[in-house]
């Protein structure tokens, strides 16, 4: 679930812009390397996470902006040696937990 706000810029084509998304289970396709730290960004997210942020009858996990872009930094906490594998992981996280979200804008695309 996702949810988007209206954007008030004339240099913009859409009048949406991103504002948060709810986090739910997927289906993340990562390299074995990357995939060693997918348990940490997952637990991670869920500590970012704000529950019910929309209110409890829409329920849900959200990440915002702010806390998406926390959970891009988390790579900064490993050894110089290892923070690309984590990044990827990131990535791939957020990529699999988007992916709703970029297979509605696709559908959109094509009406």
């Amino acid at each position: 679930m996702c949810a988007i706000t209206e954007a008030k810029s004339p240099k913009v084509e859409s009048d949406l812009c991103f504002v948060a998304f709810a986090l739910s289970d997927c289906t993340v396709e990562t390299d074995p390397q990357a995939a060693r730290y997918l348990r940490a960004v997952h637990r991670t997210a869920l500590e970012l996470a704000v529950p019910n942020y929309f209110g409890a009858s829409v329920g849900g996990f959200w990440l915002m902006k702010e806390q998406i872009a926390r959970l891009h930094a988390l790579p900064e906490h490993y050894p110089t040696n290892e923070a690309p594998d984590a990044a990827r992981a990131v990535n791939a996280y957020l990529k699999a937990q988007l992916q709703e979200l970029y297979s509605a804008l696709e559908l959109l695309r094509c009406m």
